[in-house]
């Protein structure tokens, strides 16, 4: 037995010293550690795994930009042991900067969605109804003597909850602009006879400048048939509808009478002043971004009757009715639309006149000719041209019905709609425009 012990002694000797150099290379070269894996990745190595859950805590908060927020990591991170070379150990204070680069932070917010799309997204509800009450209470000031009924969102318009990354949460005024502003829409527009920058604008919706700045042309630039525009403007992502009831006293326009003097040489004068009255209505108007949609007079008084102004126009000019061909004297013999006063007249920045009148009047050609365009644009509204020959062109808005169609021809007295209040306007009445050459010109010297 002895022998057998003494047989074995060496080796066993051997294989301990060899167990207890693998221990002091194993223990203090290599060292148990914490290898730290993000999205299946591993990324570094501690030494401490309670150190990294530390960072973490604190990188949350950091990220956090209210103490409402529920801030978690958008990673997996995952903690394995390991041995590790200690030169390998990522100290204490270095695990966040290493961290800071793979990690990205999501937070429960509320999402403000319109007809299903989210939009934008905000801490809580609480910021997000605030915005949205910010947006209404901009479209819901009632002017004097008015009261607001009721306002609300053109669209559907919802606060959800939402999971988001950190950096696509915005603060209630970022929020405010980009419901309000909306997208930048691009659209392309082809130059047709008449047109002017400021005529393109208003029909647009547009500034001048807009148009100016996007197209590299200037302000008095005369534009070119078949020239290509490029359109851009903001389309906010809500509409806000708001309903008031007032009471006020307005001015009665007076009506503007023409009277042909044959005796008398080319020109018009005034031969009486007119004087606008006062009237006393109750109203409810509907308003959409603040514009007026809608107004319905629900009673009427008058205080004061308007006075007549009276325009003498001399007839000794020959004119040609109704067949686009030009006179001796330049002119063109229109018959007019319709019957009303003349509210506004043509002036610089107003290409037509007004006549103002009741909803649903009948509109009618002012000459023979063909229609070239019918449907709604801009603040036109409901609108009408009729191109009749000899480079005049006449042109009828706000219409409340449309009765022709685009390429027919017509004839001079022939019924093309209705009077209404379509487009940019404060009540029924015909904006009608006189174009000879394709430049705006007063009609007054075109009717007869």
């Amino acid at each position: 037995m002895w022998d057998l012990y003494q047989k074995h002694k060496i080796p066993m000797l051997a294989i301990g010293i060899a167990f207890i150099f693998v221990a002091v290379w194993l223990f203090g070269i290599r060292t148990p550690a914490w290898a730290v894996y993000i999205d299946g990745d591993r990324k570094l190595v501690v030494k401490d795994a309670a150190k990294v859950e530390e960072v973490v805590d604190q990188l949350e908060k950091k990220a956090c930009r209210s103490g409402e927020q529920d801030v978690s990591p958008e990673n997996k991170i995952e903690l394995k042991l390991c041995f590790a070379d200690r030169e390998d150990l990522i100290p204490p204070q270095r695990i966040a900067s290493y961290l800071k680069q793979d990690l990205n932070f999501q937070a429960r917010a509320a999402a403000i969605t319109v007809d299903g799309k989210e939009v934008v997204y905000v801490d809580n509800q609480r910021a997000a109804q605030r915005v949205l009450d910010k947006i209404k209470k901009a479209h819901s000031y009632p002017a004097d003597g008015e009261k607001l009924v009721s306002v609300r969102f053109e669209e559907k318009v919802e606060i959800k909850e939402a999971t988001v990354p950190i950096a696509q949460l915005k603060n209630e005024v970022e929020a405010w602009v980009i419901m309000t502003t909306g997208t930048e829409k691009a659209e392309k527009y082809v130059v047709k006879e008449g047109d002017s920058l400021w005529l393109i604008a208003r029909q647009h919706n547009m500034y001048v400048n807009d148009i100016v700045q996007a197209n590299r042309v200037g302000e008095d630039e005369e534009l070119q048939l078949g020239q290509e525009l490029l359109l851009k403007r903001c389309q906010p992502y809500v509409n806000v509808v708001a309903k008031f009831e007032g009471n006020k006293v307005e001015d009665i326009p007076y009506e503007t009478k023409v009277v042909t003097d044959r005796s008398a040489s080319t020109g018009v004068y005034v031969k009486q002043e007119g004087k606008e009255g006062e009237k006393r209505i109750s109203y409810v108007e509907v308003r959409k971004n603040g514009v007026a949609t809608r107004k319905d007079i629900l009673e009427e008084k008058i205080l004061r009757a308007a006075v007549d102004k009276v325009l003498v126009k001399g007839g000794r000019a020959s004119y040609v009715a109704m067949t686009g061909t030009p006179s001796r004297g330049g002119g063109y013999g229109l018959c007019w639309p319709c019957y009303g006063p003349i509210t506004q007249p043509y002036r610089g920045g107003h290409t037509g006149i007004d006549i103002g009148g009741s909803t649903g009047r009948t509109i009618q050609a002012a000459a023979g000719g063909v229609v070239s365009y019918t449907g709604r644009q801009g603040g036109y509204g409901n609108f009408v041209i009729i191109n009749h020959g000899g480079g005049l062109v006449t042109r009828y808005a706000h219409l409340n019905s449309i009765n022709v169609s685009r390429g027919q021809r017509v004839a001079g007295g022939q019924m093309i709609g209705t009077m209404g209040s379509t487009g940019r306007s404060t009540g029924p009445h015909l904006h009608f425009e006189v174009l000879s050459g394709g430049s705006f010109v007063n009609p007054l010297n075109y009717l007869r």
